[in-house]
C-alpha cells in the first residue's frame, strides 16, 4: 500500500531569514549524494528555524561547515566572488544549483565550491539560495545578522534564471 500527500510549498516572506540548526547534523561522504524521503532531521532543523521565526534552517556537517539548507543549496558573495559548499561536504548536487553555477559563468561572475565556515557565512556581503521550489532566492539575514537582499550579484543570478526558464519553456 502507497500513501501519497501533497503540501503547498512555503510562503515566502519579503526577507527571508536563516537560522543555524543546533540539533541537526549532515555527515559528508557517499551517502550524502542522496536524495532520500527519509527527511527527519531536516524536519527537526526546520522545526528550529521556525521557532526562531526563520524561513529556513542552515545545515552543516560532521566538521561544523555550512552545507546547505533542508531543502536547498547554499550560495554566498563576498565582493565579486561566488561560492559555495562542494558536494563531498554533504550538499546535494542540485539541477538548480548547477544552473546557478553556469549561469555565473556566463556573467563572467567567478564561482568557487569551497569550504564555508560559519564565518563566512555571517560575514558574506549577500546570501541566497537555490531549489526548483524557490528558484533564486535572496536571504536578508542569517541569525540575525542582517544584509541586503537581493543584492547586485543574486539579481543577476535571478535574472539570469528567469531567462533559462523562459528559453527552456519555449519548445
Amino acid at each position: 500500500m502507497a500513501t501519497i500527500t501533497s503540501r503547498a510549498l512555503p510562503e515566502i516572506p519579503s526577507q527571508p531569514a536563516l537560522h543555524v540548526a543546533a540539533s541537526v547534523r549532515r555527515m559528508s561522504g557517499p551517502m550524502s549524494q542522496v536524495k532520500s524521503i527519509a527527511r527527519g532531521a531536516e524536519a527537526v532543523a526546520l522545526r528550529e528555524a521556525e521557532a526562531e521565526g526563520a524561513f529556513d534552517a542552515v545545515l552543516l556537517n560532521e566538521r561544523g561547515r555550512v552545507v546547505e539548507t533542508t531543502a536547498r543549496n547554499v550560495f554566498l558573495v563576498s565582493g565579486e566572488s561566488l561560492q559555495t559548499p562542494p558536494t563531498h561536504e554533504g550538499a546535494l548536487p542540485g539541477i538548480t544549483r548547477s544552473a546557478v553555477l553556469e549561469i555565473a559563468a556566463r556573467a563572467k561572475i567567478r564561482a568557487r565550491e569551497m569550504f564555508v565556515s560559519l564565518d563566512r557565512l555571517r560575514g558574506a556581503d549577500e546570501v541566497f539560495l537555490s531549489g526548483s521550489g524557490v528558484g533564486v532566492l535572496g536571504i536578508g539575514s542569517v541569525d540575525g545578522r542582517r544584509m541586503e537582499a537581493p543584492g547586485r550579484v543574486t539579481r543577476t543570478i535571478q535574472d539570469g534564471y528567469a531567462a533559462l526558464l523562459e528559453a527552456e519553456a519555449k519548445w
